[in-house]
């Protein structure tokens, strides 16, 4: 019994990250639909509006890809891989202003930092693999993008 609650433990951390990376498009969505609706505009004509816009698309879709990764992994048991994945997002989330999440994605980290994978096979960490360095480009062109309109 004890095992199993000590398995569930930092599943439960991992899928509440899970689930926060999950909201924020939605949250997105919302903000879009409501600023659509004050201003009679269509989405194009939002994007266009506030050069802000189209950056915060890609750090939502950053949250969106990096909440896939995590479920990749959970759904394989690569839980071995899991800290330095986290790592990677809250970095990730740390350059593009996401400060909410950098606290979340640190106390999940040490929440599973010894939680061992349950299987040793490498199924799917490619895509893992490509998908994060998918992310660290998109960050990049956040950060970029950030810079750039601050200057």
């Amino acid at each position: 019994m004890k095992n199993q609650h000590a398995v569930q433990h930092p599943k439960r951390y991992i899928n509440s990250l899970i689930i926060f990376y999950l909201l924020l498009p939605f949250a997105y969505l919302g903000y879009v639909m409501f600023s659509m609706s004050q201003t009679n505009n269509n989405y194009y004509d939002f994007l266009y509006s506030d050069p802000l816009n189209p950056i915060l698309l890609l750090s939502v879709m950053i949250c969106l890809i990096w909440a896939y990764i995590l479920w990749k992994l959970k759904e394989q048991n690569q839980y071995t891989a899991l800290p330095s994945y986290l790592m990677c997002i809250a970095i990730s989330q740390l350059f593009i202003g996401n400060i909410v999440g950098v606290v979340f994605t640190f106390i999940t980290r040490v929440k599973t930092k010894s939680f061992h994978s349950d299987s040793s096979t490498q199924e799917g960490m490619l895509q893992c693999k490509l998908l994060a360095l998918l992310n660290i480009v998109l960050t990049l062109i956040v950060v970029i993008a950030f810079i750039r309109l601050s200057f």
